[in-house]
Parts: structure tokens; sequence; C-alpha cells
């Protein structure tokens, strides 16, 4: 009979390793192994492993089913919405397992049917959290899905965002269908207090919900306090960030979303000068006319170097507004963030829109002394676009 411990959390960081235990009473059979088939939501067979049994056939044998999982993840319709509320199913994934024992019955190895033991439905979730982080988030990640009556967190870490009025701020949770609604308490630039409300779906079972608040569709505002309403043996309510609205300043400034540890997206807006310089990289050939020299009117050549290809490289010096401490700490997410875009309004030659940058900025240095913290982050990244030009 097979005895299968599973991890204590409903919703899994699977970029991190998810670990099962497995032990049979009849592991000491000749050529004994543990089979292991991985289901997903939609009880579609994903693979199927086998585990030998170590030198003490009562052991345990632990497995880890993660790599199996994270290569299923979406991460494309999450950076923007155009409605108020979204889903970006695609960093949730719910799975399973049936385990059974492989031994010679009557002189032929085979799976042993009879042996089936199911697990419960898992749902991984895009997350890749530090060693230390890893440890709290499996204390306590009832906060992650409405199972705590005090706490609901979202998919970041941020408290306290700033942006400009017309900015988007996407808000991520993992919703299973307790999430009432989103509550904005707007203060408006008179100190009028308004309260609105952005209603949450009902899923069938866990996906990632995301809350567009954009603070122009309240009218002039200078603040928002948000807060999740969520129902769990009785009506609860968490304070979620403050987001406090910029104004306008003397320069465009560009907005960066990058792909926080919990697989969603954060928001940083560099708000100061920005300088641009770009380098160009060619290929060409050498083309030889026949005779002595080609001659057209006053030219006068014997060969062209042809260029037949351009790879022109755009790159920006990005320069935040002053940091507090806590923004200084949230932000080295992304310089380790393996997906990061930039929303670009200032270029003649791109339409304005979300474009995928590569950071070269790999030094990120936390100063945390009241006479040498940071007050502006510079952050370097570029953008490559092949151009094709004529070939003469």
């Amino acid at each position: 009979m097979i005895t299968l411990t599973q991890p204590t959390p409903t919703i899994l960081p699977t970029y991190n390793r998810v670990l099962y235990k497995i032990v049979s009473d009849m592991a000491s059979e000749v050529g004994f192994k543990y089979v292991v088939k991985l289901y997903n939501g939609n009880n579609e067979l994903i693979t199927t492993a086998y585990y030998d049994t170590p030198p003490n056939s009562a052991l345990e044998v632990e497995f880890d089913v993660s790599k199996f999982i994270s290569t299923y993840y979406d991460f494309q319709s999450g950076i923007a919405h155009t409605g108020t509320i979204g889903e970006n199913s695609g960093i949730i994934f719910p799975f399973y397992l049936k385990c059974y024992e492989y031994y010679a019955v009557a002189g032929t190895y085979q799976i042993v049917t009879g042996s089936e033991v199911v697990s419960a439905t898992k749902y991984g979730f895009a997350g890749a959290l530090p060693l230390l982080e890893l440890r709290e988030y499996y204390q306590n990640y009832q906060n992650y899905n409405g199972d705590s009556t005090s706490v609901y967190k979202p998919l970041t870490d941020w408290t306290s965002i700033r942006c400009r009025s017309s900015d988007a701020q996407y808000i991520t949770f993992i919703n299973n269908g307790k999430i009432t609604n989103l509550e904005l308490v707007v203060t408006n630039s008179l100190g009028a207090i308004q309260t609105y409300y952005i209603n949450s779906p009902t899923p069938t079972g866990h996906t990632a919900t995301i809350f567009n608040v954009t603070p122009m569709t309240y009218g002039n505002v200078q603040s928002i306090e948000v807060f999740i309403n969520w129902s769990n043996g009785g009506a609860r309510r968490y304070k979620v960030c403050d987001i406090i609205v910029q104004s306008c300043g003397k320069y465009e400034p560009i907005r960066v979303g990058y792909l926080n540890k919990y697989g969603a997206y954060d928001y940083i807006n560099f708000d100061l000068i920005n300088r641009t310089s770009f380098n160009t990289e060619r290929r060409s050939y050498l083309k030889e006319y026949s005779g002595d020299i080609y001659v057209d009117g006053t030219n006068i050549v014997k060969s062209i170097d042809s260029t037949y290809y351009t790879k022109e490289t755009q790159r920006w010096k990005l320069v935040s507004d002053y940091l507090t401490d806590e923004q200084a700490y949230m932000v080295r997410d992304l310089y380790s963030s393996p997906l990061v875009y930039a929303y670009i309004v200032n270029d003649n030659s791109i339409i304005p829109s979300w474009i995928p940058i590569k950071p070269q900025s790999n030094t990120y240095e936390l100063k945390t002394i009241v006479t040498d913290k940071i007050f502006n982050l510079e952050f370097e990244a570029e953008y490559a676009i092949t151009n094709t030009r004529q070939s003469v």
C-alpha cells in the first residue's frame, strides 16, 4: 500500500521545488519502482515518471514535480488590460498526481493499478520566491487565497505606489471565488472622499484576477486607498495599498513594468530626464563592377560596399524621482526580473506601446544610512530591432 505525503499549501510557487514523499510496504519487491503520473486540471496526462527505491526500501522517496509544471505558464496577458478587471489564468496551473507501484506480478513487470493513490488537486502559480521568503510563504499561504479571515495579499509586496492619473495600475490576486470586490477610497484634489467598487468575477477553481485602477477614471484624484473585500465565514476587509497620484513633471516619464517574484507585474515610473542613444550594426558585401571602372556622369567608382542588414539598438538611461525607503527596497526585484517592458510614448520610430526591453544595469546598491540614501535610481536598458534597408 502506498502512503503519499503532500505539500500543505493549496497554492504552490512552482519555480521553487514542489516536493512530495512516497513510500510503500511493497517496496522490497525485486525491481520495484514508484510510478507517478501528473495530470492537469482538465484530467489530461502531462507526464509519467518512474522513481527507484533507496537501498533501505522502508525509507520514503522524495520527488519534485515543479519542472513539469513551470513550462506551461504564459506571461503575455498580464502586462496590460483595457477593462477595469481582467484575468490571467496563464500563471495558474491546477494539477494532481496518480501514484502506483510497479513490480513483477506472475513473472511480468507491470504497473499495479490496484495500488493507485490519487493526490489532492493543487494550484501552481508562477512564483519564484527567495529561499527565506519561501519558508515564510509556506507558513502563511492562507494570506494569498482568502483562507485567512484577516489578511488577503495581492501578488506584489508594494504597499505605496506612485503613478500619474493616466497610468493604469494593475493589482493581481489569486482568486478562488472568495473575492467580492476591490474597494477604492478616493480623495480628490479638494479633499473630498468618495468610495468606488470594482466587482470581482466568481471563477471555478483558482485563477489570477487583475484589477485595473486608473486614477483619472475617478476624477481629479489626489490619492486612493485600496481595500480588498472577500467572504470567508463572513464579510472580510483588508487594506492592500495606497496609490499617490503624481503631478505632471517637466519631463515625459517612461513607465516600466516587470515580472515580479510572484509571477505578476509591478510598475515604476522613471520621471526625470531620460537619455536615448543608438548603436547600429551593419553587414555588407563588396559589389564589383565589370571592366576597369564604372562611369555614371560625375560618379566614377570601381566597387560598392553594399549594406544588406542593419541591427539598430536603442538604449535608454532612465532616472527615477525621489525613492522612499520602501520603494528603494522593493525595486531591486526589477534587476533580476526575466521579463521587463517599457511604455514608450516619446519616440517617433515606435508606436506608443509596451515593448520588451533588456536591462543593462546589473548592480543595485541598497543604502539605508540617513546620510547616504538612494534619492534617484538610474536604470539602463536597451531594445534591439532588425532594420532591413535597401540593397544597392
